[in-house]
């Protein structure tokens, strides 16, 4: 039977935890082996395997996309908004990619709002910047939900925390 790529990691920390931090006395070291721990559950999240943390962000780019171009349709001059979806399957590769496009034409059109604000009725201008910013919030919603709690504690005193 092979193992999952975050159970591997969790094999890794837990004999980190129980075999080499009890064998150390050096709180230096043992902040170091707690650094690897961090690094180790950050992999965790973000290695190749897992493409969730990805496909989210996606999906949130895409939909944030498709209210703007709703928005913006019957804008004069309004530049054409990039028609994205999130696949059903692919690999990390590609939705990186993915991930990737949809960045450069969110950048894209807040570049194309900025110049064009006051052109734009009050309200559809507040709706598209409104759609951008949630869609970026929600981006670093996911990344912070996909992210280890960062062990600097036990990193700097070289003991594990309470909790």
């Amino acid at each position: 039977m092979n193992n999952s790529f975050p159970r591997l990691i969790d094999g890794m920390c837990a004999t980190l935890r129980t075999e080499v931090l009890s064998r150390l006395d050096d709180e230096f070291a043992r902040g170091q082996v707690f650094g690897v721990i961090n690094l180790l559950n950050t992999f965790k999240s973000r290695a190749d395997w897992s493409t969730d943390f990805l496909s989210q962000q996606l999906s949130v780019q895409c939909h944030a996309l498709e209210q703007v171009r709703a928005l913006i349709g019957n804008v004069a001059h309004a530049p054409e908004v990039a028609k994205l979806r999130t696949p059903q399957i692919v690999s990390p590769a590609e939705l990186l990619s993915l991930r990737d496009s949809a960045n450069l034409e969110i950048s894209k059109l807040l570049d194309w709002l900025a110049k064009a604000k006051e052109s734009l009725p009050e309200a559809t201008a507040l709706a598209i910047e409104s759609e951008l910013r949630q869609s970026m919030r929600r981006e670093i919603e996911i990344e912070l939900k996909n992210s280890p709690r960062p062990l600097f504690a036990e990193m700097s005193s070289g003991q594990e925390s309470p909790n």
